[in-house]
């Protein structure tokens, strides 16, 4: 198992209390293997994934949209840093190998 590309993940909630609202951020990696794709506690083999894409304003910590195809329906994930490594080892990885395509 070879570690291709890695993709912070930002998860966003929300608390309520008494005389407040909090937002709480936390992160997790998306790791992409020359097998398969590991979301947090989600493992996607390559075969099942149609298409990773995303979606990112330029501006200095805005927040973006990376969106995984797959046959179980499209997952949709918050990001901060530019998805553009994963993507394009995802393509590459695709155009290699014809089972993926």
């Amino acid at each position: 198992m070879n570690l291709l590309a890695s993709q912070r993940c930002v998860e966003i909630h929300q608390e309520i209390g008494w005389t407040e609202k909090r937002i709480i951020e936390t992160s997790f990696d998306m790791k992409l293997f020359d097998n398969k794709l590991i979301v947090k506690d989600d493992t996607f083999e390559l075969t099942s994934i149609f298409d990773i894409s995303y979606r990112k304003k330029p501006e200095l910590n805005a927040m973006g949209f990376l969106y995984l195809h797959t046959n179980r329906g499209v997952r949709t994930y918050y990001i901060k840093d530019d998805a553009y490594p994963l993507v394009s080892a995802y393509q590459k990885l695709k155009s290699e190998r014809p089972e993926l395509r």
